[in-house]
């Protein structure tokens, strides 16, 4: 309501697709709506990811959930539907900072989708660039790896390289599709990731810098003794602003399982912005 918070809960995304919103007051949970693919249409079927995000992209002072392909208003109705389908990965944000508003980068699943990856106005669901891969792309990463460029790059899996926040190719592409992670003392993104050990179904914790100049990424740090979870994904037992600066802390556990590790930058900083944690 541009106020108070509300709880979002979904079910289903490769079929029928339901997303309900729940308020606390007056010592109660109330209901505020309910979203039912089997009653807004068929064409909101099939259309979410693994996740969903929420962000005020039509500027109203009110959130709405992009839920993958389409974004849900604030008032429970669809806002729109790129009909993009299923995929694993989105990002949303000011993406592009010289053009007005918020964007969306996702990737796509259906290898009979026209894009493999695209990035699209986050108000109105408008294709701004994509690309066709004829694969399940089933990666995709945006963050501001290059201060050379406006916005943030975009990559994925399944072809596509590196892309500017316009779609312009760059050379090379980053070795790492997983993470994200304020690290080190500037204000580009860093990558978080593991080296896989299909033997172990783990990796060891590692974050990478990449090197715009040379395309290369550059490992900046490896957590030796420590494992990532979830398979190939890597992913770190937590990764957030616990300490409180605007970077960002990694934890792993260790091998045996024995420990859980926390690893903080020792960069300094020229900068001092509200922590993440605050934002």
């Amino acid at each position: 309501d541009g106020r108070h918070p509300s709880l979002i809960m979904s079910r289903g995304y490769y079929t029928r697709t339901v997303i309900a919103a729940w308020d606390w007051k007056h010592g109660e949970l109330t209901q505020r709506w309910v979203f039912d693919s089997d009653i807004s249409g068929a064409e909101y079927r099939g259309q979410g990811n693994h996740q969903l995000s929420v962000a005020d992209v039509d500027n109203d002072g009110k959130d709405e959930i992009v839920f993958g392909a389409m974004t849900i208003d604030d008032d429970g109705t669809a806002l729109y539907n790129t009909n993009l389908g299923h995929g694993d990965a989105l990002h949303v944000g000011d993406l592009d900072p010289n053009r007005p508003g918020l964007e969306v980068f996702k990737v796509m699943e259906s290898r009979s989708s026209p894009y493999g990856l695209a990035s699209w106005d986050a108000a109105t669901g408008a294709i701004l660039w994509g690309k066709l891969t004829a694969a399940d792309t089933g990666r995709g990463m945006s963050a501001d790896i290059d201060p050379t460029h406006p916005g943030e790059e975009m990559w994925s899996s399944a072809g596509g390289g590196l892309h500017t926040a316009t779609g312009d190719p760059l050379t090379g592409v980053p070795s790492t599709i997983n993470f994200g992670i304020w690290w080190d003392g500037d204000l580009s993104r860093e990558l978080l990731d593991h080296t896989y050990d299909s033997v172990a179904g783990a990796g060891v914790g590692r974050i990478d810098k990449w090197d715009y100049s040379n395309s290369v990424s550059v490992p900046i740090l490896v957590a030796a003794g420590t494992y990532s979870n979830n398979g190939t994904k890597g992913t770190p037992a937590l990764q957030a602003d616990i300490l409180g600066d605007w970077r960002e802390e990694a934890l792993w556990r260790s091998q045996d399982s024995s420990e859980l590790r926390i690893y903080t930058t020792t960069a300094s900083t020229e900068y001092k912005l509200r922590t993440l944690m605050h934002d």
